[in-house]
């Protein structure tokens, strides 16, 4: 019986992946993907590769075929296709036999979120409790390397411009993540019927981040607070599908709420140590552009 990840090549299942390489063998892991094709670097470390897509329930029956632990790695689509989709993957899971599944969700997952991807987790962790498989939920928080994605604006103008206000948020870095979701699919059976927290350090606000990019570029950065309707206008502008645009804006209005300022010891506790500070995370990342 092997442990599967599936979209093993996206940004958070190759991190989740190259940990788990540290943990276990090749000959331990299969990954799903729904182009093998594009997966050679993955099949040339000697682990098995199975084509997996999350719109076909038989062919995700196949792939979790002689797997007892399961790491499902969220979608990216729209509310109802990822409500549909994660729904398929778990029904998969269990018609396989699959024993356990690990879930990336993200922290405080409700269906009135006013980030409404929150919903789409919301759902499939109580799909998970219906179902009657082992789990592990691990409620991420926001990756710290979307921070990154303003960068390029705020040298250009001296603006980092969100509509944060004075919000605080408990960013954390994928790679922390994927490092914990690693940890877990290693030693399942420590962490059956577990849901945890993973939130960053502390809660810090635009301003801080501001400031940390001023420090670390030597550029004079401050924090601009856009209105919601600016914010969205730019978001369309580079491409963002709307869904995308609407949940983006709709975690600064949670965070204004206080939604996502609370700070969790899960991760620190699951890693050994403390997660990376987001004044760490960016400080490196700048410096390697």
């Amino acid at each position: 019986m092997k442990k599967l990840i599936t979209g093993a090549s996206g940004h958070f299942g190759t991190l989740a992946l190259d940990h788990a390489l540290h943990r276990l063998t090749p000959n331990d892991l299969a990954v799903s993907t729904r182009s093998p094709e594009k997966a050679d670097a993955i099949a040339a470390k000697g682990i098995e590769v199975r084509k997996g897509d999350f719109d076909d329930p038989a062919l995700m029956e196949q792939a979790f075929t002689d797997i007892d632990t399961a790491l499902i790695i969220s979608a990216e689509a729209d509310n109802e296709t990822r409500i549909r989709q994660h729904r398929n993957a778990i029904t998969a899971a269990k018609n396989a036999g699959v024993k356990h599944v690990i879930y990336t969700s993200v922290i405080d997952p409700r269906t009135d979120s006013a980030f409404t991807y929150s919903a789409i987790h919301a759902d499939t962790e109580a799909f998970i409790h219906q179902s009657g498989l082992n789990y592990t939920i691990l409620r991420n928080s926001f990756y710290a390397d979307l921070l990154l994605g303003g960068v390029p604006h705020a040298l250009e103008t001296g603006q980092y411009a969100a509509p944060a206000g004075d919000a605080g948020i408990t960013f954390i870095s994928r790679n922390n993540l994927a490092e914990i979701a690693a940890i877990v699919l290693a030693n399942p059976e420590q962490h059956v019927n577990k849901t945890y927290e993973l939130t960053g350090t502390k809660a810090i606000t635009h301003s801080e981040i501001a400031a940390i990019i001023s420090k670390a570029t030597g550029k004079d950065i401050h924090f601009a607070d856009l209105p919601d309707d600016v914010y969205q206008g730019i978001l369309r502008n580079i491409g963002l599908p709307e869904h995308g645009v609407i949940a983006i804006s709709g975690l600064y209005v949670g965070a204004k709420n206080g939604d996502y300022d609370k700070v969790s010891p899960d991760a620190a506790m699951l890693l050994g140590h403390q997660p990376q500070t987001v004044e760490d995370f960016l400080t490196d990342a700048l410096a390697q552009e």
